[in-house]
């Protein structure tokens, strides 16, 4: 934690001397009210409503401190002790419920420092990974799935100019460097230090992420166990541990990491570079980020590598974000396109294609309000064929619809 805590203030030293050119235009609050499936929260709904809440939260305690570092200390305890967990858990726990998994999150440190999702039995787990090891892998990696995620809206917010970095710059620094911890662990050869609990519903789902996650890619039919040790790991298994832990470093390379959102090219024009990794239910994944914004043009692409055992498969996303089609209404469009290995298997070198299509509308009924200029009614529909899309929970074809609000302040 101390460490931590140091490199954080290290990262917002570099902020201060990075040069500040961002163009805030609107400040929009997006909350998912219900998506697909109705059931608790899916992971795209807990993160785009926690970031709008965070940024809230952020301003006004911004607002109505006296100075910033105390701000940012309040800030820091509470992202450390609640919200971290909290989002990392929720993505560990959507998998399940998409599942029809019953399980309880439990988003806070126990005496061991760790947060757990219980109440599953070592039966509807085994079943899981017997009959559904892509969903399996992925219910390890679904936390560290949630994080990446949430770090690329906060620089999809920065490089369009949509809010200013302080509202987040606490939540986008502690958790790059979270994630960092999760994979740079195995490169120090970390042991852990936790015993199964006497009883199962008691037990964490996984135990620790990357090492499970590592042991059931190769060796899926091994006798049942959740607390996977580094020394359970076998020569192979560490090596892959290795090579999550280095490519984890990709994480580091986009210039929010200094403070700078976006470099303007001329009056109406700015742009953004960046790259990100994490791991997918068949290995793992790198992506090259790009965002232009031209006057109301707001426009993003992806180019990404899958990776599983050996093979590499590629992928790509174009996005148009928030377009104005009249006063009161706007609109987000996204596609995706991927080749996967078969059946998400880790060792094939076969693979199929697919894709998907998101498309979001708002309509805003404006405000007579000194804080609230306007609030709307959004609507989106997703539709993806089989193939692992991150935060949709659904490996399989899937169409899907929801509806939400957006505060305009």
């Amino acid at each position: 934690m101390k460490k931590l805590t140091f490199l954080f203030f290290c990262f917002s030293v570099l902020h201060t001397l990075a040069q500040k050119d961002s163009l805030i235009e609107t400040r929009d609050y997006s909350f998912v009210i219900q998506d697909s499936p109705s059931q608790l929260f899916t992971m795209r709904q807990f993160n785009e409503s926690y970031l709008s809440g965070y940024r809230l939260f952020a301003r006004g305690l911004n607002n109505v401190s006296k100075n910033d570092y105390l701000s940012t200390l309040i800030q820091l305890g509470i992202h450390t002790l609640f919200f971290m967990p909290l989002t990392h858990e929720e993505g560990h726990r959507s998998i399940l419920t998409v599942n029809n998994i019953g399980s309880i999150s439990q988003p806070y440190f126990n005496k061991y420092g760790a947060a757990y999702v219980k109440g599953v039995t070592d039966q509807a787990l085994v079943d899981l990974r017997d009959n559904d090891l892509p969903t399996y892998i992925r219910l390890h990696t679904g936390g560290l799935e949630s994080d990446y995620m949430l770090t690329k809206r906060m620089e999809e917010v920065a490089s369009f100019g949509q809010d200013e970095f302080k509202n987040y710059r606490v939540e986008y620094y502690m958790r790059k460097l979270a994630i960092m911890q999760y994979y740079v662990l195995g490169l120090l050869k970390y042991e852990i230090d936790l015993d199964e609990e006497k009883d199962e519903l008691e037990r964490d789902i996984v135990g620790f992420d990357t090492y499970g996650a590592a042991k059931n890619l190769y060796r899926p039919t091994l006798g049942f166990y959740r607390y996977t040790r580094y020394k359970d790991l076998t020569g192979d298994e560490k090596k892959f541990v290795q090579r999550i832990g280095i490519r984890s470093f990709v994480n580091l390379l986009n210039p929010l990491m200094i403070g700078k959102g976006n470099f303007k090219r001329n009056g109406s024009t700015r742009f953004n570079v960046g790259m990100g990794y994490t791991m997918s239910p068949f290995g793992d994944f790198i992506d090259e980020n790009i965002w232009v914004k031209y006057k109301d043009l707001k426009i993003g692409f992806y180019a990404r590598q899958f990776q599983n055992k050996e093979n590499w498969f590629p992928g790509f996303g174009l996005s148009l974000t928030d377009y104005p089609l009249s006063q009161k209404m706007s609109t987000t469009l996204s596609g995706h396109y991927w080749q996967q290995p078969v059946d998400f298997d880790f060792n094939t070198s076969h693979s199929f294609a697919g894709g998907a299509i998101n498309w979001d509308i708002s309509y805003f009924f404006p405000v007579a309000h000194k804080a609230l200029s306007a609030f709307s009614v959004d609507l989106g529909l997703t539709y993806k064929t089989k193939g692992f899309l991150p935060e949709d929970l659904y490996l399989d074809e899937h169409f899907g619809a929801r509806i939400g609000t957006t505060i305009r302040l």
